[in-house]
Order: C-alpha cells, then sequence, then structure tokens
C-alpha cells in the first residue's frame, strides 16, 4: 500500500512534500531531508491548516528521510502541536520511523513522553508507510 497520487500539493520542497490524500483522506508528509526549525514547525502547522478544512481526519507523517528532530522541536511538538492538533479535529496520528538514526530516536522519546490524551489523539509509529495507511484508513 501507498500514498494515493491523487490530492492536493501544499509544499513540494527539497526537504519535504505535504499534500492532501483523497484515497486515505490523510494529510500526507514526507520528510525527505534536514529542515530548519522554521520550515519543520511551519509544515506541521500547515499540515493542520490543510486537514482543517477536511475535518475529520488523518496525519501520516512519514519521517523516515528526516535526519534530526531538535530538542527545542520536540517540545514544540508536545506542548504546541500536539494540542493543536487536537483542537484541528486529527483522529489519528501515524509517524513512520526509519529503521535507525537520530530522528528514530528523537521519536520514540517524544511517544515514551506523550501525555495521555484519551480519545482525542490516537497516535501511534510504524515500520513502514503500509502498516501507517491501513491504520487511518480504520478511523
Amino acid at each position: 500500500m501507498s500514498p494515493s497520487t491523487e490530492g492536493d500539493v501544499f509544499i513540494d520542497e527539497p526537504w519535504l512534500l505535504l499534500r492532501w490524500d483523497r484515497e486515505h483522506r490523510c494529510v500526507f508528509a514526507e520528510w525527505k531531508a534536514f529542515a530548519s526549525s522554521k520550515e519543520f514547525q511551519g509544515a506541521l502547522t500547515k499540515a493542520l491548516e490543510v486537514g482543517r478544512e477536511r475535518q475529520p481526519f488523518s496525519f501520516v507523517n512519514d519521517t523516515r528521510g528526516l535526519e534530526l528532530i531538535s530538542d527545542e522541536d520536540q517540545r514544540w511538538i508536545r506542548y504546541t502541536w500536539a494540542p493543536l492538533a487536537i483542537r484541528a479535529g486529527v483522529r489519528r496520528l501515524a509517524v513512520v520511523i526509519a529503521p535507525h538514526g537520530l530522528s528514530k530516536l528523537a521519536i520514540q522519546e517524544m511517544f515514551r513522553g506523550r501525555r495521555d490524551t484519551g480519545e482525542q489523539l490516537q497516535s501511534r509509529t510504524f515500520d513502514s508507510l503500509a502498516e501507517a495507511l491501513s491504520w487511518v484508513e480504520e478511523a
């Protein structure tokens, strides 16, 4: 299973492809390279704007090409972005992680330290994109 090519593209930069996947009814982000904090936070904010117009929605965040997530960005995700995602109507957040590397370690640490949001936002990590897309289709 792979993301649908049907949908609107919102960001297509050397570091990220962000688009709406009509088939899986999700915002799909494919990180291709390192992104500065401004680019990283801006892209995740844009993902919520895209999804807010199509509620309810899921978010598939393919981080296998992302080299690093700074400590500052990790705190921003946990304390700023996550509450915004709940308010924006994200049902499921699927994060595809690399088999190794600094971004994998950072994501695993964020998931270990996450706060319980009850049923408001279901989130999981995946080793494959196919598994992530299958899980968001269940929502």
